[in-house]
């Protein structure tokens, strides 16, 4: 209690007494003078909040600027542009599809600081690429085409005048308006002297309604892809034929829909170097085509082909089937999609002398894989000499006709055989054990990736001996990967045999080989 203050009005506060005549007149003179000096501290204090709040806006100014300074020292604000830039361009490319998402480059990195921001903005080259995807569902179409079209304006605005490459896609769960649709294909057709590379991933019926840049001039264009992207299947909806009327430079096609018919296609074939039928299909399709060797005939200069084979349009006609040459091809993918007579016409009809790739791939929604599918071995026979990765995938091949194929295949570096449930007992795994005998008799003696898929009785003492013969030799096998199955019923031992031979070739992993050892997923 303040010592100012008398004891009797002290005991006042710790009574219930009723002040007298004397004491009140002594407290009013008390509060009069605690009053005052109320005021007084009030005063006194709202002086020391100001000169707080004056040395903290000083310590926040002087914090900048020694940020600043620090800044100014970094190694990277010292960095010349001309490295920066490089350093921009590698972000850029390491992004599998530019998408105008602030989390990822380009605009990412615009928020960093403003002078990143404006070299960002004078670097045309990292805004050449774009992809736009569309909502699956909207209530106002016309509204979000207008957003999404602003969007593609502004960021190729910072292209200057470089070609473009575009990626357009809608996941079909919905119908686009016509009105929507007629923006987005007028857009298209603006941008067509500029396009480098585009895709469009649509339902066919936003597909046809897409195709008008098709009649323009396409200078720059490279790379076209239009998909289906219905999973479900359409037989009846399939965009118009393609005219390609002024695209001097195209040299890479992709096209999947439900019936692909190609006769009537004006296409300039003979220029293309990359060529993608139906490989992208969806196995619910159950895709139809027409005969794809009369379109290869006129792709002499093929480096990369892809193909899906499913149902053809017309039945071939087994003597009229011509040889086809493709003295350039160098890679082969075929994903079959059903078994038909046209798969052995196909296979048997094709040369491809200089072929260093070919992979193999049944994607049949049927059980497993078909009973045996030997058809394209002629042709990998005919490729011996130049053949360096063979893949089949969920292909079952008896065991003599796929070592009579592998016996001749000398060169092979690259071998991957994940068969379906019908063939997982094969003896692959014991015949390519190197033996002591010349290397010309051996089976792929220069193998250096090896991937197989064999049923859980596999033995750990074959697959053992099997990467050690290959780690002896030269060229030494440098990754081996086994995929273990369990199709039949009884006590599910992998995991077992897993770390078994995780110990056993451990010493060959110290030694630089890269092994990989898993339960094969359940097929079907």
């Amino acid at each position: 209690m303040d010592p100012k203050i008398p004891t009797s009005i002290v005991r006042l506060f710790q009574t219930n007494c009723v002040p007298s005549p004397m004491d009140t007149q002594r407290i009013s003179c008390l509060l009069a003078e605690q009053t005052l000096e109320l005021e007084l501290i009030r005063k006194e204090l709202d002086r020391a909040r100001a000169e707080v709040l004056r040395l903290e806006a000083k310590h926040f100014g002087t914090m900048e600027v020694v940020q600043k300074l620090e800044a100014l020292r970094s190694p990277v604000r010292r960095m010349p542009i001309e490295i920066m830039t490089k350093v921009f361009e590698q972000c850029v490319q390491d992004e599998e599809n530019q998408e105008p998402d602030p989390l990822r480059a380009p605009l990412l990195l615009c928020q960093v600081c403003g002078a990143w921001r404006d070299l960002m903005f004078s670097l045309p080259c990292l805004w050449r690429r774009l992809k736009v995807g569309f909502p699956s569902l909207t209530p106002n179409w016309e509204n979000v085409m207008q957003s999404k079209i602003m969007s593609m304006h502004v960021w190729i605005s910072r292209a200057k005048a470089l070609p473009i490459s575009l990626i357009l896609q809608h996941p079909s769960s919905s119908l686009i308006t016509p009105g929507a649709l007629m923006s987005l294909d007028k857009e298209i057709l603006t941008l067509g002297c500029r396009i480098e590379e585009l895709s469009l991933r649509f339902s066919p019926l936003a597909l046809s309604s897409l195709l008008t840049f098709t009649q323009s001039s396409l200078p720059h264009l490279r790379h076209l892809e239009l998909h289906n992207s219905n999973p479900l299947p359409s037989s009846s909806d399939n965009p118009p034929l393609l005219f390609l009327h002024d695209a001097p430079n195209l040299r890479s096609l992709s096209i999947a829909w439900g019936s692909l018919d190609t006769a009537q296609f004006c296409v300039p074939w003979s220029k293309l170097t990359q060529l993608s039928l139906q490989y992208d299909a969806s196995p619910y399709w159950n895709p139809v085509h027409n005969d794809y060797l009369n379109l290869l005939r006129e792709c002499p200069n093929l480096k990369c082909c892809s193909i899906g084979i499913g149902m053809t349009i017309l039945d071939a006609d087994t003597d009229a089937v011509v040889p086809v040459t493709l003295p350039n091809l160098e890679s082969m993918r075929v994903r079959l999609f059903c078994q038909t007579l046209y798969t052995r016409q196909f296979f048997d009809a094709l040369h491809v002398p200089k072929l260093h790739t070919f992979e193999f791939q049944n994607v049949s929604l049927s059980m497993g894989a078909f009973a045996s599918q030997t058809e394209p071995l002629p042709l990998i026979s005919r490729s011996a000499e130049t053949l360096e990765n063979l893949s089949f995938d969920t292909i079952n091949i008896p065991d003599v006709d796929m070592l009579s194929c592998l016996s001749q295949l000398h060169h092979l570096k690259h071998l991957r055989f994940l068969p379906g449930p019908l063939q997982l007992n094969h003896n692959l795994v014991d015949s390519l054990i190197l033996s002591g005998a010349p290397q010309g008799t051996s089976i792929c003696p220069r193998l250096e990736s090896l991937s197989l898929k064999c049923s859980k009785r596999v033995s750990t003492d074959r697959v053992t001996e099997l990467v050690e013969s290959r780690c002896s030799a030269s060229p030494k096998l440098e990754e081996f990967c086994l995929q273990i199955a369990a199709f039949d019923y009884g006590q599910d031992s992998r995991d077992k045999t897993i770390i078994e031979l995780r110990e056993r070739l451990n010493q060959y992993v110290e030694g630089g080989l890269q092994l990989h050892l898993m339960k094969a997923k359940p097929t079907g």
